[in-house]
């Protein structure tokens, strides 16, 4: 995990994303975060309504979910040890869907690194990177199996 890291952290040099040299919480706004953890809430509540028992993308969705709701109401409460619980769990919960989908997490990861690094700085209204004219896609070819509906 410490490779995937770095690439992480080389991503964000590249891209002028926030490093953090120590543990913190991330800058926000508490009120929005709070409107935020409630309309996260909502969605959870909504998915659970209306999803079947055998149904285990909404499972894993919900519990995503549920996760990222924590996360933002960590930062609500200033609780930067529950941010890090949430944090893990949010992590925890992605290794899953790669357990219960078979990917080939390394290799997949590293494809989408490779990608990530053509792309330029981020747009400021959304953090996430540009796609520059030196842009080139992930080349993730992977057999589709049966499971959906």
């Amino acid at each position: 995990m410490r490779k995937q890291l770095e690439q992480v952290r080389d991503f964000h040099k590249r891209i002028g994303a926030t490093i953090a040299e120590s543990p913190q919480l991330l800058l926000h706004d508490r009120d929005l975060a709070r409107e935020m953890a409630g309309e996260v809430r909502g969605l959870i509540g909504s998915i659970e309504a209306r999803a079947g028992s055998d149904d285990i993308l909404a499972k894993r969705t919900q519990m995503a979910l549920e996760e990222l709701a924590e996360w933002i109401e960590a930062h609500v409460a200033e609780d930067l040890t529950a941010a890090a619980d949430a944090w893990a769990d949010r992590g925890y919960l992605l290794f899953g869907d790669a357990v219960a989908t078979g990917l080939p997490v390394e290799d997949v990861f590293d494809e989408v690194h490779r990608s990530n690094m053509t792309k330029s700085a981020a747009i400021p209204s959304t953090g996430k990177a540009a796609k520059s004219t030196g842009y080139s896609p992930p080349a993730i070819a992977l057999v589709p199996t049966a499971g959906h509906r």
